[in-house]
């Protein structure tokens, strides 16, 4: 591959996953500051009773998560942990997703958005060797240099 190709596939991946731990971010930080969103969303979509606590326990395991994605800190755990939190949204949010007009009183457009951004993870999830510029893409660049030259870093 030619450098500037190099550069730009880095580069891409970069937007991409800056762009998902943001859209994955803003749902940890409702669960701690709008707890009673979160219970809402666990009883309506899920079928399950949330209690205040879990939802805090929830959003801070999630503000984790976003920000290991936001810096590709451990790609293959963080990537599959947030492809798969987004997964499990998919599921459970069907309906909404195949009544993409109301029709039947459930959805609305806005649910579409939520295969693209499941494709992006999952297109993250499968490139992440290639997403250089992260905190594991820094250590392993500095694993591999010759020790010389790592001790002048």
């Amino acid at each position: 591959m030619s450098p500037e190709i190099d550069n730009r596939i880095p580069a891409a991946l970069l937007i991409l996953r800056f762009s998902l731990a943001i859209f994955l971010l803003q749902w940890s930080i409702e669960k701690l500051i709008l707890p009673e969103a979160a219970q809402r969303i666990a009883s309506n979509f899920y079928g399950v009773t949330l209690a205040v606590p879990a939802s805090y326990a929830l959003g801070v395991a999630e503000l984790i998560l976003s920000l290991a994605l936001l810096l590709g800190f451990y790609r293959t755990i963080s990537y599959g942990l947030s492809l798969l939190v987004h997964t499990v949204t998919v599921i459970v949010s069907w309906r909404q997703l195949f009544d993409p007009y109301g029709l039947a009183k459930v959805g609305s457009h806005l649910w579409i958005s939520t295969w693209p951004t499941w494709g992006g993870f999952a297109a993250l999830f499968l490139m992440r060797a290639w997403d250089a510029w992260t905190i594991d893409g820094l250590r392993q660049s500095r694993s591999t240099q010759p020790l010389d030259q790592a001790m002048r870093l």
